[in-house]
């Protein structure tokens, strides 16, 4: 498994769980990754991401910790991690950020004990775009409206998982490591 390398910017924006992580939340920023990481350090957003994924694939940053609540998907916020993928789907996502963002969700499935598998809806534990979680998710359209593309996702996700090759750890600086429950030290 290739994660990338990640890095750490705290954002403001956070608030503590009322439950369980069950869930992974896929969102694309429709636009650049370096504005998105901007727009989440600001207060006055009032929005956050626990990872943003960088256009080609290769480093993602995290915003906030696990174990603390981001503000992306409204009603589902405390049950879940968000995974922002830079890019627009109008123009379309770039493959490698697809690719590096099935591997950070197989490998927080792995890590958070879910499920891997596709909870439409958001009905259930697993994965689901923004898309699926309707108006109670704040009724976004990303990160994909075709169907074919999510499920060339989908079948992503699982190929990772299947694989079992997860590290241990996945650490500020590192390409491969484990999704640690405290903020990492920047």
């Amino acid at each position: 498994m290739t994660l990338p390398i990640l890095k750490w910017a705290p954002s403001p924006n956070f608030s503590d769980r009322t439950a369980r992580v069950d869930l992974i939340v896929i969102h694309d920023t429709e636009g650049a990754y370096a504005g998105a990481v901007a727009w989440f350090e600001q207060v006055v957003s009032q929005v956050s991401a626990h990872y943003v994924v960088k256009e080609d694939g290769t480093e993602a940053t995290q915003m906030v910790d696990l174990a603390k609540k981001a503000w992306h998907a409204c009603l589902f916020n405390s049950r879940s991690v968000g995974i922002e993928m830079a890019g627009k789907e109008s123009v379309g996502i770039d493959d490698r950020c697809w690719a590096a963002t099935a591997a950070m969700t197989a490998y927080l499935l792995h890590h958070l004990q879910i499920p891997c598998k596709f909870a439409e809806g958001g009905t259930g534990p697993g994965f689901c775009r923004h898309l699926d979680l309707g108006q109670a998710g704040g009724g976004h359209n990303d990160p994909t409206t075709d169907p074919a593309v999510w499920a060339k996702f989908v079948a992503m996700v699982e190929a990772e998982y299947a694989k079992a090759d997860f590290p241990a750890l996945w650490t500020v600086g590192s390409a491969v490591t484990n999704c640690v429950l405290q903020a990492p030290t920047p």
